[in-house]
Order: C-alpha cells, then sequence, then structure tokens
C-alpha cells in the first residue's frame, strides 16, 4: 500500500537552493520586463516582481518570478519584442474643455493622445498594461499639465514646453535595460509636467 501510495503521488521538485548571481538576478529582470512590454504583467506586478528579484538569495526564488511567464527557448537570452498587436494605434482624445484621466486596471495602447483648450492628462499606470514595450503619451493643450503615478520599474523620458510650468519626476534607483518606457510629451501655455513612483511600502499597506 505505501509503495502504491508513492508511486501515484505526484512528485514536487524541492526549489534550487544554488546562491544566485548578480547577472542572473538581471537576467530574470530582463525577462520580467519583456512580460510586462507584452501586456502579460500590469505595471505595478511588474514592480513588485523586480523587487523580489533583486532581493532573491537562491536561484529557486528567481525561478518562482518567472514560473507562470511562457518557457525560453534553451539558451535563449531575454529580448523585448518590439512587434504587438495593434502596433501603430493612436487611441486619441480631442475636447474643447475637460482633460484625460484614467485609474485602475486598463490596456495603453502604443500611442495615446489628448488634445484639448482647456484640460491636462492625470493617468494612474499602477494598474495598467502595456500594449507595446514603449509607450508615447501625448498631450497639447492650452491650460493643463500632465500628471502620472507609477511604480517603480518603469523608465520615463520626457519632453515639454510651456511658458509657466514646471517638470518634476521622481528617479527609479535601479532601471533594466528592459524595463518598459514611457515616452512622455507634454505641450502647452500654462502646465507642467509631475510624475510620481509609488513607493513599494505604500502599495502594500493600499492592498490591505
Amino acid at each position: 500500500m505505501s509503495d502504491e501510495r508513492t508511486l501515484s503521488d505526484p512528485v514536487t521538485p524541492a526549489p534550487d537552493r544554488t546562491l544566485a548571481s548578480d547577472a542572473e538576478r538581471e537576467a530574470t529582470v530582463a525577462r520580467l520586463g519583456g512580460a510586462a512590454g507584452e501586456g502579460r504583467l500590469i505595471l505595478d506586478e511588474f514592480s513588485e516582481r523586480i523587487g523580489q528579484a533583486y532581493a532573491a538569495r537562491t536561484r529557486g526564488e528567481l525561478e518562482a518570478l518567472v514560473s507562470d511567464l511562457p518557457a525560453e527557448p534553451a539558451g535563449s537570452r531575454p529580448v523585448v519584442s518590439h512587434t504587438s498587436t495593434g502596433a501603430g494605434h493612436t487611441d486619441w482624445h480631442i475636447s474643447l474643455l475637460g482633460g484625460l484621466k484614467r485609474v485602475g486596471h486598463w490596456r495603453m495602447s502604443r500611442q495615446i493622445t489628448s488634445v484639448t483648450l482647456i484640460g491636462g492628462m492625470k493617468l494612474d499606470l499602477r494598474e495598467a498594461e502595456f500594449a507595446a514595450p514603449e509607450i508615447t503619451l501625448t498631450k497639447v493643450s492650452l491650460i493643463g499639465g500632465v500628471r502620472l503615478t507609477i511604480p517603480s520599474g518603469v523608465r520615463v523620458e520626457v519632453t515639454n514646453f510651456s511658458l509657466l510650468g514646471g517638470r518634476r519626476v521622481d528617479a527609479d534607483e535601479r532601471l533594466s535595460p528592459n524595463a518598459p518606457t514611457l515616452h512622455v510629451r507634454a505641450f502647452g501655455i500654462i502646465g507642467g509636467v509631475r510624475v510620481q513612483r509609488t513607493p513599494r511600502r505604500e502599495r502594500e499597506r493600499a492592498r490591505r
């Protein structure tokens, strides 16, 4: 009876306890960046996983972070694909009064453009999915700025022009070469650009 139970029960392999190297951590982060660029992970989840990857001590801990992602071909290196469904699609928002505001879970097109007389752009990207590894946000208005809330791990590049209004972008101390990239272009008379990163501890408190 004991032998039959042993043969029928599935055997779960023990986690690999081999200590992980810095190169293995970076490879895992790059793979996670590719998954975020393909829309497999929302940005908040991507940010949380890369934090765990950099803190991982063993290979088993790293493997657990990518266990639900498609397997890579043997010997391949993580590379972000720059092709995606709907490539070149632009999501337009045009109005005389009123800006663009999004929060919660949503999928970002490769290009999002907002054109208004009065009204800015206020986007919470913590639960957003990228439709491509690189997303471009463009805001054109006479009056109105850009305010973005994003998790750590996302590269942000800002180009803006305004007569009144500054630029403030929270720095990210550690970015993978394969990190999803957000290009922000803001043009107007009055209105600045504010990019705020949400600390991981604050996101964990919000979940509780």
